[in-house]
C-alpha cells in the first residue's frame, strides 16, 4: 500500500524508530507550527491536497488545538490517533494521561522531540528577557507556567543519549523550582496508527468527509 505520513517533529524520533522508510513517505512539520494553529491547519490541508495519489494518509496529529477539525481528503482516506495531543499519544492513551494528571495536575511533560525541536518554557523565558527585560519576562512566565510544579520526561523505547535529555529536563526544572520525574512511554497506539489499523483509539475518515470533533471524541464516523 502506498502510504503518506504527515507528522509533527514531536513524534519524529518515535515514528522513525518504528517505520521502515521504504514502506511510506514521511513528512514532518516544524514543531513551532503549534504556536499558530490556524497556519498549521492550512499547511496540513495543503499537504493532504498534494497527496491524493496515495492509498492512505496517516497523521500523528490529533486534537492538538483542534487543528485537524475540518480537514478533508477528497480521494484518499485519513487515519489518525484518537488522542488529546502528542503527549497522550506517546503515553499510549488519553486515559493514561488523564490518570497521571489526576495524580499530579501540575505536571509538565517533555518528549525527545519536544526537547530536540520545540520551544521549552525555559527557552521561552530567555526570549522574553531579550524582548522585554527580566522583570516583564518573569511576570509573563509566571502567568503561563506558575501552576506547574513538576517536569516529567517521557522515555520511549530506543531512546539514545538519555542522559542528555534528563539534563535538559533538570535544567528547566531547576530554573522553575519544579520536581523532576520520568514516565515510560507506550508506543502501542502509535504502532497501530503506523500499521494502518482501524480500532477504538484510531480515527478513520472516509474520502470526501471532513474530520469532526465528534470523530475525535469517539462519536460516529
Amino acid at each position: 500500500m502506498k502510504i503518506k505520513l504527515i507528522g509533527c517533529d514531536s513524534t519524529r524520533n518515535e515514528v522513525c524508530s518504528l517505520v521502515n522508510p521504504e514502506t511510506m513517505d514521511c513528512e514532518f512539520l516544524d514543531f513551532n507550527y503549534h504556536g499558530n494553529p490556524k497556519l498549521l491547519h492550512v499547511r496540513l490541508q495543503e499537504i493532504i491536497d498534494q497527496s491524493q495519489d496515495y492509498e492512505l494518509i496517516i497523521m500523528t496529529y490529533s486534537r492538538c488545538s483542534n487543528v485537524v477539525v475540518g480537514l478533508l481528503s477528497q480521494r484518499v482516506p485519513l487515519l489518525l490517533p484518537r488522542t488529546h495531543d502528542c503527549i497522550s499519544l506517546l503515553l499510549g492513551s488519553n486515559e493514561r494521561q488523564l490518570k497521571l494528571l489526576k495524580g499530579n495536575p501540575g505536571t509538565y511533560y517533555f518528549s525527545r522531540g519536544w526537547l530536540d525541536h520545540g520551544r521549552t518554557p525555559y527557552a521561552e523565558y530567555l526570549e522574553y528577557v531579550a524582548s522585554y527585560g527580566e522583570q516583564k519576562a518573569a511576570e509573563l512566565i509566571k502567568m503561563l507556567y506558575g501552576s506547574y510544579n513538576k517536569a516529567v520526561l517521557i522515555v520511549t523505547l530506543g531512546t539514545k543519549d538519555i542522559e542528555k535529555y534528563r539534563e535538559k529536563v533538570r535544567e528547566i526544572a531547576d530554573f522553575f523550582g519544579w520536581d523532576v520525574g520520568e514516565e515510560d512511554g507506550d508506543l502501542h497506539l502509535l504502532t497501530s496508527v503506523l500499521k494502518g489499523s482501524i480500532c477504538q483509539d484510531t480515527v478513520y475518515v472516509e474520502p470526501g468527509r471532513a474530520v469532526t470533533v465528534d470523530m475525535l471524541a469517539g462519536g460516529k464516523l
